[in-house]
């Protein structure tokens, strides 16, 4: 989720925030997240763990301060395959975009006892 997504969801205006620099230097940001007492969470107000400046449209960057909670809401997810499948398909479409030859037909050994053996995916033993 985006902290856009967030703040729409909880009906905060962006227009309410506080201006940040574009872009913030990480030593500002630090000092953001250090400052005693803690900043307020913009979306619970609860003790703010996190601070980063987001753009939004209109309303130029603002700081978004979010307690551990809401800012793990708003953590980037890892966009990997999570399956051996899906990272074959990911590299045959990449290989194909290079215009490699034999991209289509890619195969991979299915584990490390299949490649001792030199079978891939589907062979059978020679």
């Amino acid at each position: 989720m985006e902290p856009a997504d967030l703040l729409d969801q909880h009906g905060i205006k962006p227009a309410g925030l506080e201006t940040a620099p574009a872009p913030p230097a990480r030593r500002e940001t630090l000092a953001r997240i250090q400052e005693t007492p803690p900043r307020a969470c913009v979306v619970c107000g609860g003790p703010a763990a996190t601070a980063r400046a987001v753009r939004f449209p209109g309303a130029g960057p603002r700081w978004v301060d979010l307690c551990w909670d809401d800012g793990m809401a708003v953590r980037p997810r890892c966009r990997v395959p999570e399956t051996l499948e899906a990272i074959a398909a990911d590299l045959r479409a990449a290989a194909r975009e290079a215009g490699l030859p034999g991209a289509s037909p890619l195969s991979f050994y299915s584990s490390f006892e299949a490649a001792a053996c030199g079978r891939r995916n589907g062979e059978e033993t020679r």
